[in-house]
């Protein structure tokens, strides 16, 4: 019979393995840091505003209602955008949600 690698060896080998993959990784859980918060809500609230004033240019062109659809769709995508903002600056509480979905 061939002598081929043992088990220690390969157990040896599989654990290199798990740490580098470990290492190149980022981390799921890593604080985020007060700068990438206010640039994650800005975003949000930048965004809503963006895609509402979009969608009522397009109902504008479409419809040719100038300019009620850009009015309507502007204060509807501030408000989405706002509420985006009042949801990610909520406190994460895992616990609470793990109850609720057990129920």
């Amino acid at each position: 019979m061939p002598a081929g690698p043992t088990l220690e060896s390969l157990k040896k080998k599989l654990q290199k393995a798990k740490e580098n993959v470990a290492k190149k990784t980022p981390q799921k859980n890593a604080p985020q840091t007060p700068a990438s918060n206010f640039f994650n809500i800005g975003a949000e609230l930048v965004a809503g505003v963006f895609v509402g004033v979009g969608i009522g240019l397009l109902m504008d062109w479409l419809f040719n209602i100038s300019p009620w659809g850009l009015i309507s769709f502007f204060i509807l995508g501030s408000a989405a955008g706002m509420l985006n903002v009042y949801r990610s600056l909520q406190p994460k509480n895992t616990d609470e949600k793990k109850k609720d979905q057990d129920v």
